[in-house]
């Protein structure tokens, strides 16, 4: 497990191949969604950022659904689903605005405090994906006008799940899309003109 205090010499290296959660916190949970984006993208590593002094490594307890996400890794590693441990790379003690100007392929924000705008920062990453859950009481970011929209056939594409909704119908996350980044599903339906009016004018 990677505990090297330079989150961005390993993203300056390897960011193309990883996903970055913002703000992991002390111990990572409920990381089902960011495991189907990670798998999805084909990506290598999952690195978890965070200003605090210290992050635990994973556990059994980071899944919500532990089933699910046991097969989804048998499948993505052949039979190894322990080689995720190996995947993940936490930095502590590191703030999000170190990573001003360094690629990576997917980023994930949970459980933003009040006031943290990362918009700059996210978008100097140029990220594919953006995923944004947990939003009760947290900050949003928004990245509309800033060369993403939001995407919500990517999100049924990739499965992702409603995070802790208060309200039976609520997705609680938000999954944003770089322009110039897969859109082949829009692309091949006959509503493409639809969809991209949609995503322009509500993303």
């Amino acid at each position: 497990m990677m505990k090297d205090p330079s989150a961005p010499a390993f993203l300056r290296e390897y960011g193309r191949f990883s996903l970055v959660s913002l703000g992991c916190g002390r111990r990572l949970n409920r990381i089902d969604n960011h495991l189907r984006l990670m798998t999805a993208l084909g990506l290598t590593y999952y690195v978890g950022i965070d200003c605090v002094p210290h992050i635990e490594p994973p556990s059994a307890a980071i899944f919500q659904d532990a089933e699910a996400m046991a097969a989804l890794l048998a499948r993505y590693y052949r039979g190894e689903p322990q080689k995720f441990c190996e995947a993940v790379k936490l930095f502590p003690a590191t703030w999000v605005e170190e990573l001003h100007g360094i690629p990576c392929a997917a980023v994930v924000c949970q459980r933003v405090f009040p006031d943290c705008r990362w918009e700059e920062v996210i978008c100097s990453m140029n990220p594919q994906l953006v995923l944004q859950e947990d939003l009760h009481g947290c900050e949003r970011q928004q990245l509309r006008g800033r060369g993403y929209v939001r995407t919500w056939t990517k999100i049924r594409g990739y499965g992702l799940q409603p995070f802790r909704p208060i309200f039976p119908w609520e997705r609680n996350l938000v999954l944003w899309r770089r322009l110039d980044f897969g859109g082949e599903e829009v692309e091949s339906s006959r509503w493409k003109v639809l969809w991209r009016l949609a995503e322009r004018l509500i993303g």
